[in-house]
């Protein structure tokens, strides 16, 4: 029994290391790996225990400090192991899902402050922050393939969009630092789940689900102070933080009343019966095109106030009777 919980503690180990190391050498692969970074640590800190999951932990650093240095190590400690450890941590105390996707976005969001403070302090350079040369390179290249397909563009139109990218970047890194954190802690606890019933572990606290998600009326008090920091950026054109808090505001308050938006749309498929493949594929598309993003998020706004799932319950209820 003993060699069995130290083979499946290594084996948890060498699969951050894994992620970590193909993560350095294969680009491509880098968003995905960094996404489910957490897990391991995750999983072997609910099977195992705290004790032994910083055991893990301290182990990694070592293995990645001698083999790329003492920066990758400090990002493996962080991102890889200290996280997924509070996220097991965190997931073995919470009372329900709602709970642990609340306190995990937080402990990922403290992470990624702390990767980012710490690095900028080090190296004088915002790793988040894009240089005006690296944002040239990439309109240019994406300039480049629009004139293979007789698309010209001008030097020009590349400057502005180059400057375009960078002011974005730099705009909105709060939101998106909370995006990011919001992405992997869903990643993590999806990925989690599906492995610990693969396993037989005992039953994780489980999110409610998607078509009876509803985010309380509190949310309008941000609304209305976002509305107001864009006055103020307004009034006051040269004190550039109340421009960034009224876009990141707004970016993140957008996201969570498209996600109403979603839920509602969700709620309805299901109660007409809709399967899932088509559900998955209109989320997708309302998520990913544009306008029907902007629509749901007013969807998502008349849905906090007035619920209108009360109203689709009573039109379904009279149609059965």
């Amino acid at each position: 029994m003993k060699s069995k919980i130290i083979f499946e503690w290594l084996s948890w180990i060498f699969f951050s290391l894994f992620l970590f190391t193909g993560g350095m050498y294969f680009a491509l692969v880098a968003p995905i790996f960094i996404l489910i970074a957490p897990v391991p640590f995750m999983i072997l800190e609910i099977k195992q225990g705290l004790r032994e999951a910083l055991l893990g932990v301290l182990f990694g650093i070592v293995v990645i400090f001698m083999l790329f240095g003492g920066p990758s190590a400090f990002i493996y400690a962080l991102e890889f192991g200290i996280l997924g450890v509070a996220f097991g941590y965190i997931l073995n105390k919470s009372q329900n899902g709602i709970d642990f996707i609340l306190m995990a976005i937080t402990a990922s969001i403290i992470a990624k402050i702390i990767l980012l403070v710490t690095f900028t302090g080090l190296s004088g350079m915002n790793p988040f922050a894009m240089s005006p040369e690296a944002a040239t390179d990439i309109v240019s290249t994406l300039a480049t393939k629009l004139s293979s397909s007789g698309i010209g563009t001008s030097d020009e139109i590349v400057k502005k969009y180059a400057t375009a990218m960078i002011e974005t970047i730099s705009l909105l890194m709060p939101s998106m630092i909370i995006f990011f954190a919001a992405i992997d802690t869903f990643v993590a606890y999806s990925m989690v789940s599906y492995l610990n019933k693969r396993l037989g572990g005992k039953p994780l606290v489980s999110l409610p689900k998607f078509e009876t998600w509803r985010f309380p009326k509190n949310l309008f008090w941000a609304l209305a102070v976002a509305v107001v920091m864009d006055l103020a950026s307004k009034a006051f054109p040269d004190e550039r933080v109340y421009t960034v808090i009224s876009a990141n505001l707004m970016e993140v308050l957008r996201a969570i009343f498209m996600l109403e938006g979603l839920s509602l749309c969700w709620y309805y498929m299901a109660s007409r019966g809709i399967k899932s493949g088509i559900k998955v594929v209109f989320s997708l598309f309302c998520v990913l095109f544009s306008p029907a993003s902007y629509i749901l998020s007013m969807v998502g706004i008349f849905d906090i106030w007035y619920d209108l799932r009360v109203k689709i319950r009573g039109k379904k209820n009279e149609s059965n009777s």
